[in-house]
C-alpha cells in the first residue's frame, strides 16, 4: 500500500513538473508574440509620427519659401516703385535742362551773327570749316576771338550740353534697371503662384489632426508676417544711420552667465523643435536661462522693440554698412525704438515668449532689414 501511494506521488509530480513546463513555454511563447506585436505597431506609429512630420516640414518649408518670395517681391515693386518716380522726376530734369540749354544755344548764336556782322572779328573762314558750332566751340582759335564774355556763354552752353547728355545716360540706366526689376518680379511672382500650388495640394491630403496643426502654424505664420510688416516700415522711417562698424560683432551675452556660448540650434536646416517653428533656421539659439542680460552686438539704431505672438517680444537694431541683429524670444526690452545704441550697452533680458521650445535668444543677422536676408551670425562675430 505505502508503494503504492509513492508510486501515485510521483505520478503526479511528473505530472505536475511537465504541466509547469507547458504553462511557463507557453506564457514565455505569448510573451514573445505580445513584444512582437508591441515592435510592429511601434514601428507602424513611428511610420506614421515620420510621414506625418515629413508632410508637415515639406509644408513649413513651402510656408519659408513663401514668405522670402513675397518679402523679395515686396523689396522688389518698393524698388519699381522708386525708379518710376526717379524716372518721372529725371523726365522732367531733362526737359528743363533742354529747354535752358535751347536757349542758350539761341543767345549764343545771336551773338556770334552779330559779332561777324559787325565785322569786330574776321572768323567767317573757322566757322564755314567748322563741322558744327560744337567743333567751333571746341577750336582754341575761339579764346582769342572772343570776348571773355562770350567764351563764358559757350562754356555754359558746353556744360549744360554735358549735363543733358549726363540725365540723359542716368535715365537710360534706370530704364534698364526698372525693365530688370519687373522681369525678376514677375519671374518671382510665377515660383509663387508654383509654391503655393503646391502647398495647397499638400495641405488638402493633411488628416485632421494635421490640418489643426498646420492651422495653428499658418496662425503663426500670419504673426510673423505681420512682424516682417512692422519692420519694413520701421526701415522706410529710419532715415540714414551713420556709425561705426568694423566688420565683427560682439557676442550679445557675458562670459559670467550660464550657458552664454551654449548654441542648441545653429543657422541652417534642422528640425523642428516645436510646432510652427522653421525647418530653416535663419539664426542661432542660445541656450541661456531666463533674465539673462542681452547686449547690443554693436552700435546702432533701435528699429523695432515690440511684441509677436511668434516672435514673442523682440529687438531690432540696424548697425553700419547695412547690417542689422533681431533678438528674440526676450523676456523684456530695456530700449526704445528711436535710440541709439552701443556695443556691449545692456538692451533686453532673454526669456520665452513666443513660439519656443524653452528658454533662449534667438540671435539673427541681417544684411537688409526684409526677411530671406539671413546670414549665420558665427560669420561676423569670434564665438
Amino acid at each position: 500500500m505505502k508503494k503504492k501511494f509513492v508510486s501515485i506521488i510521483l505520478v503526479l509530480a511528473l505530472l505536475q513538473v511537465g504541466f509547469t513546463n507547458m504553462v511557463s513555454a507557453y506564457t514565455q511563447s505569448d510573451v514573445n508574440a505580445t513584444k512582437n506585436k508591441v515592435n510592429q505597431a511601434t514601428k507602424q506609429q513611428n511610420a506614421i509620427k515620420a510621414e506625418k512630420e515629413t508632410i508637415l516640414n515639406e509644408i513649413a518649408d513651402l510656408d519659408d519659401k513663401i514668405s522670402e518670395y513675397e518679402s523679395e517681391l515686396e523689396e522688389l515693386n518698393t524698388k519699381i516703385k522708386k525708379l518710376e518716380g526717379q524716372i518721372a522726376t529725371k523726365g522732367k530734369e531733362i526737359e528743363k535742362l533742354k529747354e535752358e540749354f535751347e536757349e542758350m544755344q539761341q543767345l549764343l548764336t545771336d551773338r556770334l551773327v552779330a559779332i561777324y556782322e559787325e565785322g569786330q572779328v574776321n572768323f567767317l573762314d573757322v566757322l564755314l570749316s567748322a563741322e558744327s558750332i560744337w567743333d567751333y566751340i571746341s577750336m582754341p582759335t575761339r579764346i582769342q576771338e572772343l570776348t571773355e564774355a562770350d567764351n563764358n556763354q559757350m562754356e555754359k552752353v558746353e556744360k549744360q550740353r554735358v549735363e543733358v547728355e549726363k540725365a540723359q545716360k542716368q535715365l537710360e540706366e534706370q530704364n534698364v534697371e526698372l525693365k530688370d526689376a519687373k522681369k525678376t518680379a514677375e519671374m518671382k511672382q510665377k515660383q509663387l503662384v508654383i509654391v503655393k500650388a503646391d502647398k495647397q495640394n499638400k495641405a488638402a491630403n493633411l488628416t485632421a489632426e494635421q490640418k489643426k496643426l498646420q492651422s495653428q502654424i499658418k496662425k503663426y505664420n500670419d504673426e510673423i508676417k505681420k512682424m516682417e510688416e512692422e519692420i519694413a516700415k520701421a526701415a522706410q522711417n529710419s532715415g540714414g544711420y551713420v556709425g561705426n562698424f568694423n566688420g565683427t560683432l560682439s557676442w550679445p551675452i557675458s562670459s559670467t552667465s550660464r550657458n552664454y556660448n551654449y548654441i542648441t540650434s545653429y543657422f541652417g536646416n534642422r528640425d523642428v523643435p516645436v510646432a510652427g517653428a522653421t525647418a530653416n533656421h535663419g539664426a542661432i539659439d542660445i541656450g541661456v536661462y531666463s533674465g539673462t542680460p542681452i547686449y547690443a552686438c554693436g552700435d546702432g539704431y533701435v528699429m523695432v522693440s515690440s511684441y509677436n505672438g511668434a516672435r514673442g517680444v523682440y529687438v531690432m537694431i540696424k548697425h553700419a554698412d547695412n547690417l542689422y541683429t533681431l533678438y528674440q524670444h526676450l523676456n523684456s526690452s530695456s530700449v526704445k525704438v528711436g535710440q541709439t545704441v552701443k556695443r556691449g550697452q545692456p538692451i533686453a533680458y532673454s526669456g520665452n515668449t513666443g513660439i519656443s521650445s524653452g528658454p533662449h535668444l534667438h540671435l539673427e543677422v541681417r544684411t537688409s532689414p526684409y526677411y530671406g536676408s539671413e546670414v549665420d551670425p558665427l560669420k561676423y562675430m569670434h564665438w
